[in-house]
């Protein structure tokens, strides 16, 4: 581009000298004031789907290779490329044409989008996941190539949520690039996206997809024919003179023909517009010159609802990896600050399968059997680098704990900001026979109730291995609290099954089940003497679905791009069949001081049910299980929980963040569902379970469908003989994880994001040696003052220190919220997603003040010298 614009100059001159003495200079031509159509080569890597990681390397390793001899040989190509899981191998096979990319992208003719890992789907990881694609992607970027990507890149992900705007300008994104999730089909184009604290992001849509100008014709008349087609099928979305159209599909070869066509259709007379080779940087700087852009405030959602439950056991890996590596980032971040030294590197490594495992079809389960596995085999390796991880965390801080007293000392960690109280557990072995009974001991020397799940015997009949659960009581926040378990007399064993009666009762509520079938006909909640239940609850409905991995009850349509409206009934007793339906001999009950646990399993038409019940004795939170055998095709299953508010409002947790969503509409929800009114309420808590509906009163869980990638065409590596039969789910053991939470006023006032984060972030409890230590018996690392603002991440920070991350979870201001670290705060500053500071923040009697409005935000690096014990 720069050779061509001096090749003009100098003709000019050359012109200017070459006319007569005296001759008047001939009128410049007049400004070209037609529109232009951008036009941006790219091409869209899978990440894998069809083929593994691997083979989609093979296959997309020589596209890049040839857009980069297209940039070398035609001085108007321009290209876009985006993943670092893509990149990031090429550079390492190929670096030698590392220099290449550092020309063309200071040519403004090559440019990196995204700045993620992958492109990931953004509704069912939770929002530290993405911001972690945020810092692995931009950083790789920043740190190989010297460059900040600034556009926004999720093209194909399907739908998006409402905290997207706020998150991306978090991190330096300043646009957003789309094809799905719109309202209507004559959506604006071009419009600004505003997020739910208020935040607003350009945003460019795609209605006609990221293939609009891809597969044109090596002919200028035909071209030019096919070029005012595109443009022409943009007139209802188009909100400004200029338009844009991508060229590129799946692993696609770039087009070596297009920019030789673009050259010959400006050469062409009285054409309506001109054609422009881009990148998408200079088509977003025409977008950001407009001052009549349209806002839209909400969520890009529902798209592909079928994927919120399609080999839904990755859900479940995606939320238990989730738990496992920020649990180990804050373990590192204390041990820091405990003088220790961070591995980023190896939390990074843990990191990287599951961020790659997060791309938009590995996390919706569209994947052929053979990535399947590969998928599965990356979350166990990842799984195993976080055990390293959490272990050598833990041994660091458990070295520093004061553990003497009597007895075999336990610790209770807590890996969120508040203190809580939770039901935890932890195995125990004796090395010799004679002990008969155990207690639990507090750090104040009291004894707490303690009940033995399972054990093993001696000979003699003492206890031999124990694995005992109990209610760690007030856990300080991002701390600990140590008990000792220690010999008593008397016997202590486990509460054998009995026969379950038909009812349960704790102080918070009274249940009534059919000990056969494991229906609940009544949730009564005590305070208030509120029903909870309009039917029967927590019933599993299995019915037809014809659909496939993508699309609930009809085969897919790619090009599907507007946010789904169809409505789905409860489910009809004779058109659908009830686990109730089945029974078989009736379920068990055990019962003891810490919780009591009712089990049930029986035949479900051509497969098998079973569920469990746990009512805690000192906890509001209600834990089940139901576990599915399938034994049919195209079928799916959803837990029904009827509830007495019928005209109540629904809200779904998202990404940091809550949204109150239509019902009747399947929508992927991250840890919880509420249906309530400002009295009363019913919370469904999940692990690993998107896909919610709410109709009628009855909220829905969809908890396993049984499909295939079906009528499929084959392209993007896709190829015959691929199989997904897998996908049926026929003869698998799936258990779907869940609690239930009736409470009083509404969800907010029932702290219900709390819950949703406790039920996934489990309290880690370990055996750990008698020794001396610098650290108390019961510490905490953070106070947070503001009962409505969380810390969603603790981390060692990339430039040193810590970083912590908060937001505000009930859309309510939260001014002059304080966080106190116990730590010596040498400073703190308030920084970017990316952990780069952007401004001190005041310190007062070591803590930080912020304020924060609705749904915000906010980052704080703070360097510490040494630990603040009280």
């Amino acid at each position: 581009m720069f050779h061509r614009i001096l090749i003009v100059v100098c003709v000019g001159v050359w012109s200017a000298l070459l006319q007569p003495r005296g001759a008047v200079a001939a009128d410049p031509p007049p400004a070209d004031d037609r529109p232009t159509f951008w036009v941006i080569p790219h091409t869209h890597w899978e990440g894998a789907v069809f083929k593994t990681r691997e083979e989609y390397l093979e296959m997309g390793l020589p596209n890049i290779l040839k857009a980069l001899r297209l940039l070398a040989d035609q001085p108007t190509y321009h290209f876009v490329l985006d993943q670092v899981a893509y990149v990031r191998p090429f550079l390492e096979r190929y670096p030698d044409q590392e220099p290449l990319f550092r020309k063309y992208i200071a040519e403004g003719r090559l440019q990196i989008t995204g700045g993620l890992d992958v492109m990931p789907d953004v509704n069912v990881p939770g929002g530290e996941s993405f911001v972690r694609q945020l810092q692995y992607g931009k950083g790789y970027y920043r740190e190989k190539l010297g460059i900040d990507v600034t556009s926004g890149w999720l093209i194909d992900t399907f739908g998006h949520h409402a905290q997207m705007p706020q998150i991306m300008k978090l991190a330096g994104i300043h646009s957003y690039w789309t094809q799905r999730g719109v309202s209507h089909r004559e959506h604006p184009s071009e419009f600004l996206w505003e997020g739910i604290d208020g935040t607003k992001l350009m945003t460019i849509y795609m209605p006609a997809t990221y293939a609009l100008l891809y597969g044109s014709p090596n002919d200028p008349a035909k071209f030019r024919d096919f070029l005012k087609g595109r443009f022409a099928a943009l007139d209802n979305n188009s909100p400004g003179r200029d338009r844009v159209g991508l060229a590129g599909v799946d692993v696609g070869e770039p087009e070596g023909q297009l920019a030789p066509m673009v050259e010959a259709f400006n050469k062409m007379a009285d054409q309506p517009f001109k054609a422009r080779m881009a990148i998408p940087a200079e088509f977003e700087k025409v977008v950001a010159a407009r001052t009549d852009l349209s806002v839209f405030k909400g969520e890009l959602n529902p798209i592909f609802q079928g994927t919120y439950s399609s080999r839904i056991e990755l859900k479940s890996w995606i939320r238990r990896m989730e738990e496992r590596l920020l649990t180990a980032e804050k373990l590192a971040a204390i041990d820091r600050t405990l003088g220790g030294e961070a591995d980023l590197s190896a939390l990074w490594r843990a990191w990287e399968p599951v961020l790659f495992n997060e791309t938009h079809d590995l996390a919706s389960g569209v994947m052929t059997d053979h990535v399947y596995d590969d998928v599965v085999g990356g979350f166990r390796f990842a799984d195993r680098l976080a055990a390293e991880q959490i272990d050598k965390g833990w041994d660091a801080l458990a070295a520093r704990i004061d553990t003497r007293g009597e007895g075999t000392p336990v610790v209770v960690f807590n890996p969120l900001s508040w203190s809580r109280s939770d039901v935890t557990e932890v195995d125990l072995g004796f090395s010799a026979g004679g002990v008969g009974a155990i207690e639990l001991v507090d750090d104040q020397g009291a004894s707490r109730p303690l009940q033995i799940v399972r054990s093993t015997s001696y000979p003699d009949g003492g206890l031999c291995t124990a694995r005992v659960a109990f209610t760690a009581a007030d856990v300080p926040a991002l701390g600990y609290r140590t008990y000792h378990i220690r010999t008593a007399t008397g016997s202590t064993a486990p509460t054998p099954a009995a026969p379950s009666p038909s009812t349960l009762e704790n102080r918070f509520y009274r249940i009534t089940l059919d000990p056969r079938t494991g229906a609940v006909a009544s949730l009564r909640m005590k305070e208030g003497d509120w029903e909870v239940l309009s039917g029967p609850g927590n019933v599993v409905a299995k019915h037809q679905d014809k659909g496939d991995f993508w699309e609930l009850y009809k085969g897919l349509n790619g090009g599907s791009n507007i946010a789904m409206t169809t409505k789905q009934a409860v489910p009809a007793r004779g058109d659908a069949k009830f686990s109730d339906e089945y029974k078989d001999a009736p379920g068990t009950l055990v019962s003891g001081p810490v919780y009591s646990e009712f089990r049930v399993a029986h035949p479900f038409d051509s497969g098998r049910y079973a569920a469990t019940l746990r009512l805690y004795a000192d906890l509001p939170r209600i834990d089940c299980s139901t576990t599915l055998v399938n034994g049919e095709k195209y079928v799916r299953y959803q837990l029904l929980f009827p509830t007495t508010i019928a005209a109540g409002k629904r809200f779904d947790e998202i990404p940091f963040g809550a949204i109150e969503r239509p019902k009747g509409i399947e929508f992927p929800a991250q840890n919880w569902v509420d249906q309530g009114d400002e009295k009363h309420g019913l919370a469904v808590l999940n692990a690993g379970l998107p896909g919610h509906v709410v109709t009628d009163g009855t909220v829905m869980v969809s908890v396993l469908r049984s499909h295939n990638v079906g009528a499929y065409g084959f392209g993007g590596g896709y190829e015959p003989g691929m199989s997904s039969e897998e996908g049926y789910q026929i003869g698998k053991e799936r258990t779907a994880r869940y609690a239930l939470l009736p409470h009083a006023g509404d969800w907010r006032e029932a702290g219900v994001p709390r819950a949703g984060l406790e039920f996934n972030h489990p309290l880690l409890c370990r055996v750990v040696g008698s020794h001396e230590g610098g650290l108390p018996k019961t510490w905490g690392f953070v106070e947070v003052s503001a009962p409505n603002v969380v810390v969603s991440s603790l981390k060692p920070a990339r430039g040193g220190g810590i970083a912590l991350r908060i937001y505000e979870t009930a859309g309510r201001p939260a001014p002059a919220t304080t966080i106190k670290v116990h730590a010596n705060v040498a400073a703190a500053s308030e920084a970017d997603l990316l952990e780069n500071v952007q401004g001190r923040s005041p310190i007062a009697d070591g803590a930080v003040r912020v304020d924060l409005v609705p749904f915000q935000i906010k980052t704080i690096v703070l360097q510490a010298k040494s630990l603040e014990v009280h």
